[in-house]
C-alpha cells in the first residue's frame, strides 16, 4: 500500500505515507490497513488527512509590470503557481490575491514550482482569455535560460515529440524523441505531443566543481516539462533537476524522505531553469511589450 500511494500521489514521500498508514488514516473498505497491505482490484481507498501543514515557500516575489489588464510577477524558485498537492494556500496565486489591490487574478500560463522568472496573470476573464489565445496560437515569444551539465553545442533545434518514458521508475517523467526517429504506430495517440525548442549556447563555466553550459531556450510549443525533458533526452540535464537530472534515484530518495545531498549529486538544490522574458503584442493597446527578469542569485555566475 505504501509503495502504491507514494508512486500515485507523489506530494508525500513513501515514509510519510507509511506513517499515515500506521496512524490509521488510510481505510480500505472502511477499515484501517497496514503499509504492507496488498491492493486488490475493486478496493475502495479512503484517506482521512485531518489537520495538515503545508511546506514553507519563498514569498519574496516582485511585480515586474502592471497595467489595467495584466500583472506580471517575478516568481521565486520555490513556490507553485496554483493550489496543488501539499500546497493548498501556499501558492503564488493565493499570495498575490492577499494583496488588497488585487481582488481576483486569473492564471494564463504556468511554470513548474522550481522554475523562477516571468509569469503573467489577467486581472479579469476577458484579459486572461485574450492573452491565453496568444499563447495557444504561439504568438508570444518565451525565452528561458538554463544551466546544463556538459559542453552544449553552439546551436541546436529539437523538433519532435514528447512521450511517456517507460524505462523510468518516475510515473510522470517524459522523454523527447526526434521527429526522424519517431514512429506514431509505436505510441498510443493520446500519449504523445509535438514539441519544438531552439537552443543556443551563450556561456560556460564551472560551478560546485561541475562544468556547465549556459543555454538560451526558445520553446515554440508549450508542453509539460518540455525544456527539462528535451535537455535530459539530448544528454544535457539541468543542474539541480530532481526528475530530469543525471540520476533519477536522487528523486526517489527525495520523495522517500532520505534527504539526499542535492548539491553534491545534482549541482544545485533546485532546477536551474529561469523564465527570462515574455514578448508579445499587447491585445488591448497594440503596443510591442517585452517583460524581462534577471537571473536569480542562486544561479551560477
Amino acid at each position: 500500500m505504501d509503495v502504491f500511494l507514494a508512486s500515485r500521489f507523489t506530494y508525500q514521500s513513501r515514509s510519510n505515507w507509511r506513517k499515515i498508514l500506521e496512524e490509521g488514516k488510510i481505510l480500505v473498505q472502511g477499515k484501517p490497513v497496514k503499509p504492507s497491505y496488498s491492493i486488490k482490484e475493486g478496493d475502495e481507498i479512503l484517506y482521512l488527512p485531518g489537520e495538515s501543514f503545508e511546506p514553507p515557500i519563498q514569498t519574496d516575489f516582485q511585480i515586474l509590470y502592471e497595467d489595467p489588464y495584466y500583472i506580471t510577477v517575478e516568481k521565486p524558485g520555490d513556490i507553485p503557481i496554483h493550489s496543488a498537492g501539499r500546497y493548498r494556500k501556499n501558492n503564488l496565486t493565493d499570495l498575490i490575491q492577499e494583496d488588497p489591490r488585487f481582488e481576483k487574478i486569473y492564471t494564463i500560463h504556468r511554470l513548474d514550482r522550481e522554475t523562477s522568472g516571468v509569469v503573467i496573470f489577467g486581472k479579469d476573464p476577458e484579459s486572461a482569455s485574450k492573452l491565453s489565445d496568444l499563447f495557444s496560437k504561439r504568438k508570444i515569444q518565451k525565452t528561458y535560460i538554463a544551466f546544463v551539465w556538459g559542453e552544449f553545442p553552439a546551436r541546436l533545434k529539437a523538433k519532435g515529440f514528447l512521450i511517456s518514458d517507460p524505462s523510468s521508475l518516475i510515473r510522470k517523467k517524459r522523454k523527447f524523441v526526434h521527429e526522424d526517429s519517431f514512429r506514431k504506430s509505436d505510441v498510443p495517440e493520446e500519449d504523445y505531443e509535438t514539441s519544438e525548442t531552439i537552443f543556443r549556447k551563450i556561456g560556460e563555466g564551472t560551478f560546485q566543481g561541475i562544468h556547465f553550459s549556459k543555454v538560451y531556450c526558445l520553446p515554440k510549443t508549450g508542453r509539460l516539462h518540455q525544456i527539462r525533458a528535451t535537455l535530459y533526452s539530448l544528454g544535457f540535464p539541468l543542474l539541480g533537476d530532481k526528475i530530469y537530472g543525471k540520476d533519477e534515484g536522487t528523486f526517489l530518495e527525495f520523495i522517500e524522505g532520505k534527504d539526499p545531498d542535492l548539491i553534491a549529486k545534482l549541482g544545485m538544490n533546485r532546477q536551474a531553469l529561469h523564465s527570462s522574458s515574455l514578448k508579445f503584442i499587447h491585445p488591448f493597446t497594440g503596443i510591442k511589450t517585452k517583460i524581462r527578469s534577471n537571473l536569480p542569485k542562486d544561479f551560477p555566475r
